[in-house]
């Protein structure tokens, strides 16, 4: 039997994993201080919320657009306008950190200043060109056509780089917020970074299997800009947006909304649970962050492997998401060896069952069809985590560490529907039918 990662090969699929790998660096830097720079430049618990709501408001606009351009098209221009979107973005967040905080008025018991409001265009702006997951995505799809054996190892290893991304973000913003004063030193880096990425944007070549023969020949500004107008000697067919109305794939989509609002419901809730009930400062959220995204490495890659050659994708899913239930009940308990045997199991849950759900959802539609179901499925995450970010800001006050249990009960109605999302599938671990 021939090995699965040898059609995983870093040659083919390094590019798009490092441009993973640098995009969530990137973005993780600002995850241990982001809830302090927001009060620091006038905002209320709820602020925070609304600005993280603010990125996926405006990402649930862009992301289908992009995914079905990029369908059209071709996955390198999206993925290098999408990258170049979210460097201008830091960019604009760069000088909201060297302007003074003056206040301009107030809301709700919110201070509104210029510095603030810029890091709400910051995010808006990097939401709207916040194509580059479901595109990538959509690059490994086409990169495993034919191949549904490969593929879970493939969205693993996407996983793996996105992690060791968000396991390095916090330890280099603690590193450089302790050397630099203030918010300087690990914005500019971050904007460094997505440069980084947008360059490595132009390594890339369009996957062959779009076209029977590869891309046609182009001229040289054109290659190496991407903005090639045809994928093909022939003109590209219509996008078919038809397919976002079977059955199978409303209920992954439904699926995706529903763990997204679980998940968005923590990102809200425990930077202000950790810093207001158990006193933590940004060190030491970027160090809990840290062993999160270090477990989940483990999870993504050996662990993932191992499990996926002993379970069908079913049951591995169900397994993952049990866990994601089991880690949010740990974290309504305010002390820390329960919060990071939380962290440990929100690792491991979220390792083996995400890969495994975006393998399904790529196996279930057609190749022609990724970058829309991509971006589709990108912006039903998008509206589940406008939901979950504004309520987890706006109930934590009430509700406090029952918010958490609440994500849990979400869990369990995903992984209770696990026989639905995976019906007809067929699992690779075990050459058996799910459902």
């Amino acid at each position: 039997m021939e090995d699965r990662t040898e059609s995983v090969s870093w040659r083919r699929f390094g590019p798009v994993l490092a441009i993973q790998f640098i995009g969530t660096l990137g973005y993780s830097i600002a995850i241990p201080f982001l809830v302090f720079l927001v009060v620091d430049f006038g905002g209320e618990p709820w602020t925070y919320g609304f600005v993280g709501a603010m990125y996926s408001a405006c990402q649930l606009v862009g992301a289908p657009i992009l995914g079905r351009w990029s369908d059209r098209a071709g996955r390198r221009p999206v993925l290098l306008l999408s990258q170049a979107g979210t460097m201008i973005a830091w960019l604009v967040f760069l000088v909201a950190v060297v302007l003074p905080v003056e206040p301009l008025g107030s809301l709700a018991g919110a201070t509104i200043t210029l510095p603030l409001l810029l890091v709400v265009a910051a995010r808006a702006l990097d939401g709207l060109t916040g194509g580059n997951i479901s595109v990538a995505n959509a690059y490994v799809a086409d990169l495993t056509q034919g191949d549904k054996s490969s593929r879970r190892v493939a969205f693993g290893r996407m996983g793996m780089a996105a992690s060791l991304g968000f396991a390095l973000g916090p330890a280099i913003a603690g590193v450089l917020g302790a050397a630099v004063e203030g918010y300087v030193g690990p914005v500019a880096a971050a904007a460094g970074i997505s440069g980084v990425a947008t360059a490595l944007c132009l390594t890339l070549k369009e996957p062959k299997g779009r076209c029977p023969e590869g891309p046609g020949p182009q001229p040289g500004v054109v290659r190496t800009m991407g903005q090639q107008h045809k994928r093909c000697d022939k003109a590209p067919e219509p996008t078919d947006t038809t397919v976002l109305r079977e059955p199978k794939v409303l209920g992954l989509l439904l699926a995706t909304f529903v763990l997204f609002l679980a998940f968005n419901l923590f990102y809200a809730a425990f930077p202000v649970h950790a810093s207001q009930s158990m006193g933590w400062s940004a060190a030491e959220m970027g160090g809990f962050f840290t062993v999160m995204a270090g477990v989940m490495i483990v999870a993504q890659g050996p662990l993932l492997r191992f499990a996926s050659e002993r379970l069908s994708g079913s049951k591995l899913f169900a397994l993952g998401v049990a866990g994601l239930a089991a880690s949010f009940v740990c974290m309504s308990i305010p002390n820390d060896i329960s919060l990071y045997a939380g962290a440990a199991l929100f690792a491991i849950g979220n390792g083996l069952s995400w890969p495994t759900f975006q393998a399904r959802l790529s196996d279930a539609v057609s190749d022609e069809a990724q970058g829309t179901v991509q971006g589709a499925a990108t912006s039903a995450g998008s509206a589940a985590s406008i939901g979950g970010l504004l309520l987890g800001g706006l109930l934590y006050n009430s509700l406090e560490a029952w918010l958490f249990i609440a994500g849990a009960v979400l869990f369990v109605f995903v992984g209770a529907a696990t026989p639905i999302w995976f019906r007809g599938a067929t699992s690779s671990g075990s050459d058996s039918e799910d459902g």
